[in-house]
């Protein structure tokens, strides 16, 4: 017995906050790396349920899967720019927004487009310091010659992505006036921007600037904004499993592998056959702390839950397995435990939804 939980009324709650915190701007749901984790069609599905009938992704299987399964008519948009000719070609037979992050890639679309005798929506993207995709603010001739020239492509919108808006408020702050001017020199020049969005789930929930036109949320959806707890967002997932054996072991035993530990009293321990591999004691943002919240982090003690009772994980999560100390808790082998992760660091576990 060994699942990914996912409770869809937290995922539903998380949503509303969502909704309140967005005041009324566009809410693109994002659902790249398998809905964060979540599961596509299962996420994409309660969303719409919930009216939100804007969607993002960063693969163009994942738009082709939606639209394979009942999200024919919703706005799908592909964040990221890509001058692939297949890929492309895919994107605008599934009647996709394609992202345009330089003029190569504006030309790639316009040529399919006109090739393929139609008008493919897109949205221009503009690197204000994360420095992935998208065109320089400084780039504003080529922009303009896009909104000029490429008469096979209708510019719906313009974007851009913060660097580090859990933990930067200068330089995301920045980053927004930077955005801003881009949109006025466009402005100027003449040209209909459309939609404009900048705001990431910890922005919208951290700051009280940046809606904008629309907004784009990813891990807002499933709580796991990194920082501190945001007010009226929950985590969502968790790894349900069984206990495999229980045993006494006595003082001076080591308990793990080669980072493992001696036992300094007579301890009961319980052996648990899940570990990194699944996504346990993995954190995705730990590259983004800063030396001291590194050593933080590492000092920090992982618990497990048996019968609502916490158990400190004894040692190193190993590879494919847990060990905890339940000294002072009665359990058995096959008894649950539950073990919070965070859903986009799984894998080779299915997925129970509650």
């Amino acid at each position: 017995m060994k699942h990914l939980v996912i409770d869809r009324r937290i995922v539903r709650n998380n949503l509303k906050a969502i909704k309140e915190r967005a005041d009324g701007a566009a809410i693109y749901a994002d659902l790249s790396a398998n809905a964060s984790g979540m599961g596509l069609l299962d996420i994409a599905l309660l969303l719409r349920d919930d009216g939100i009938r804007a969607f993002a992704v960063s693969d163009p299987k994942d738009a082709a899967f939606l639209r394979a399964n009942s999200f024919t008519e919703e706005t799908i948009m592909m964040l990221r720019s890509t001058a692939d000719p297949e890929e492309l070609a895919e994107l605008i037979d599934l009647n996709v927004i394609c992202t345009v992050g330089s003029y190569d890639a504006a030309v790639a679309v316009n040529g399919l487009a006109e090739a393929k005798k139609t008008v493919a929506e897109v949205q221009i993207k503009v690197d204000t310091g994360l420095g992935r995709y998208g065109f320089l603010p400084t780039e504003t001739d080529k922009m303009a010659a896009i909104f000029k020239y490429m008469s096979n492509l209708a510019i719906i919108g313009m974007f851009t992505s913060y660097a580090a808006s859990s933990r930067s408020k200068k330089l995301t702050e920045q980053q927004f006036y930077l955005f801003n001017q881009v949109l006025d020199k466009m402005t100027e020049m003449g040209f209909e921007t459309g939609i404009a969005h900048i705001c990431d789930s910890a922005a919208l929930f951290k700051y009280d600037f940046g809606r904008m036109d629309a907004v784009r949320v990813d891990t807002a959806l499933s709580g796991r904004i990194p920082g501190k707890n945001v007010p009226g967002i929950s985590r969502v997932g968790y790894i349900e499993a069984g206990i495999e054996e229980v045993g006494w072991f006595p003082k001076g035993h080591r308990v793990g592998g080669e980072h493992g530990l001696i036992t300094k009293k007579p301890t009961k321990i319980a052996v648990l056959s899940v570990g990194y591999f699944h996504g346990f004691g993995v954190d995705r943002h730990v590259s983004e702390r800063s030396f001291i919240d590194f050593l933080k982090h590492r000092e920090s003690t992982l618990h497990v839950k048996i019968g609502g009772q916490r158990a400190r994980v004894l040692g190193n999560v190993g590879m494919l397995h847990t060990i905890v100390d339940v000294t002072h808790i009665e359990c058995a082998v096959g008894e649950p435990v539950i073990l919070d992760v965070d859903p986009i660091n799984v894998k080779g576990l299915p997925i129970l939804y509650l």
